[in-house]
């Protein structure tokens, strides 16, 4: 009777899944973002009351560091930890191998997805100079200075968070905007989310592509949307060709900590590049594309993934692997 119960989600329809993942993702997140707030005010000495009524651009203040730092804490709780994990537990026996923490089919998975995520910084850097471009050329001034406004904004909030003047700090910081950001983004969106759609196209990577355009958008960063799109393709598909969560999470956590690691050693401060890409710019974001896309096509030559192996069917979808049929 347990396992009928756990195993409930799993046998009803993807759509379904996804509407009920949905309802449960917004009623937790209600729940645990109304008590959270007001128990992070309460330890930061504030009245949640009259933090109700901040802006956005108040978070970049000194004085509420704290109450950033505990919101993020209660993001990563109520937002993206509680609702994957309870989505888990009524979808399959074993909860953590549904929602894919489990060893990588490969040893050497964990070793190439460092090596990717290092080469996609060139990448990435590339399509957001691209992305910026794109936006100039497409948006009128009165847009631009909408969406430029918005960027600073979040800009100064993290760098509010990373405001570090010793080896404390960076440990905090790294858990914070680290750890926390790619266990609880990459279970929700890679672990639960992409699981899901992959399920209702019936295909791999158009599931991986929609996913990462929601995750993308979910940010809410116009100029970052290209650059960080592409990111959860790479996260995405390490996932899938890996057969492993722990690929994508600590992808995602390196990608996230050398920057944390270059603004306390006073070698960047997330400041955004304006314009488009340069020439030395383009020519290394072209080699680390190339770089990227072959090390993944190595992983999907090597991966023991299949859609009848991963959604336990027997009949299986063959279009992201023609020569397994």
């Amino acid at each position: 009777m347990n396992i009928k119960l756990n195993s409930y989600l799993k046998e009803k329809p993807a759509w379904t899944q996804l509407l009920i993942f949905g309802g449960i993702t917004a009623i937790i997140t209600f729940i645990a973002t109304a008590l959270g707030f007001v128990i992070v005010a309460k330890l930061n000495g504030f009245n949640a009351s009259a933090l109700s009524g901040l802006q956005q651009d108040d978070f970049a203040k000194p004085q509420y560091a704290g109450i950033v730092k505990g919101l993020l804490v209660v993001q990563f709780f109520g937002v993206f930890f509680f609702p994957s994990m309870l989505f888990a537990y009524l979808a399959d026996p074993q909860p953590l191998k549904f929602a894919g923490l489990k060893k990588p089919d490969r040893s050497n998975a964990i070793v190439l997805t460092v090596i990717i995520i290092l080469f996609s910084y060139l990448m990435v850097s590339w399509m957001s100079a691209l992305n910026q471009k794109i936006v100039q050329t497409i948006f009128g001034k009165a847009a631009q200075a909408w969406i430029e406004k918005g960027e600073s904004e979040v800009n100064g909030m993290l760098k509010n968070i990373l405001d570090m003047h010793n080896a404390n700090d960076l440990i905090e910081s790294l858990i914070l905007v680290g750890l926390l950001a790619a266990l609880g983004e990459e279970l929700f969106f890679r672990g639960i989310l992409q699981r899901i759609f992959i399920q209702v196209f019936k295909n791999p990577w158009v599931g991986i592509l929609v996913t990462a355009a929601i995750f993308s958008a979910v940010h809410g960063q116009f100029l970052g949307f290209i650059p960080r799109w592409v990111l959860g393709i790479i996260l995405g598909s390490l996932y899938w060709y890996s057969g492993s969560l722990w690929t994508s999470i600590v992808g995602h956590f390196v990608f996230n900590s050398v920057p944390i690691i270059l603004v306390y050693y006073k070698q960047s401060d997330f400041t955004e590049q304006k314009g488009g890409p340069d020439a030395s710019l383009t020519i290394l974001g072209v080699i680390g594309t190339v770089i990227v896309i072959a090390l993944i096509g190595y992983l999907r030559k090597n991966s023991l993934t299949t859609y009848a192996k991963v959604y336990e069917t027997t009949k299986p979808d063959f279009t992201d692997f023609p020569d397994r049929q």
